[in-house]
């Protein structure tokens, strides 16, 4: 049986459960369209491998690894489909469909970077997260809106965080992405444009997108 076969049934046991109490197996056969005989011989499968738990006659439920596996699958799932809606376009069906098949083959690492860098929403799928972003730790210290900078304060760029697709859409095409440096160049006037230098470009960044991108300051190395 393939990986992708067995991430199927983790992600749906998840979909159906959301990591408390039981599905049924008759319940995961229709959920899946598949028969229940498949489901039985794969809920063997990944019992074997402590990633569910099954009584007869009340059903399987996912272990705390096979939860945590389930979960990164989810997140590398919504980290694809967002990408691929917002992003290209696509319509969400479509894009449901090609997450589906992309969600078995990403790295980790790879969705990880995307995430960042789309500014994708924390959600309870990030506590199973093998490489948590700062997002995730809102009150972390080290961690500032651009717009907070003051002059000649300096950082990399930590995440985007926006519920603005286009805001996101425009930083990223400016070139702040995650990993970059950035600093305060001048500060124009309160709650009005700062003057950004990233890299060897310096340019003049609204008010409102300084505060999509967030810094760590102490990463400083300029």
């Amino acid at each position: 049986m393939t990986t992708g076969n067995r991430e199927d049934y983790l992600i749906n046991i998840l979909r159906l459960t959301e990591g408390e109490g039981v599905a049924k197996t008759t319940e995961l056969a229709s959920y899946m369209g598949v028969s229940p005989a498949s489901v039985s011989e794969m809920i063997k499968v990944l019992a074997k491998e402590n990633l569910v738990s099954y009584e007869k006659y009340k059903g399987v439920a996912l272990t705390e690894e096979g939860l945590t596996y389930a979960r990164q699958l989810r997140k590398k799932h919504h980290v694809v489909e967002r990408f691929l809606t917002d992003y290209l376009s696509i319509d969400h069906k479509t894009a449901h469909e090609e997450a589906c098949r992309m969600e078995h083959a990403i790295s980790d690492e790879s969705a990880i970077k995307m995430c960042h860098m789309m500014g994708t929403p924390v959600d309870v799928d990030c506590q199973c997260c093998q490489s948590p972003c700062k997002a995730v730790s809102e009150g972390i210290m080290n961690i500032l809106p651009l717009n907070r900078l003051e002059l000649s304060q300096c950082g990399k760029i930590s995440h985007i965080k926006s519920d603005d697709t286009n805001a996101v859409k425009k930083l990223i095409s400016m070139g702040f992405v995650p990993g970059r440096t950035v600093a305060i160049e001048a500060i124009l006037s309160d709650g009005g444009p700062r003057v950004i230098r990233i890299g060897e470009s310096t340019m003049a960044l609204d008010y409102r997108l300084a505060s999509c991108i967030f810094v760590d300051v102490a990463t400083s190395d300029v």
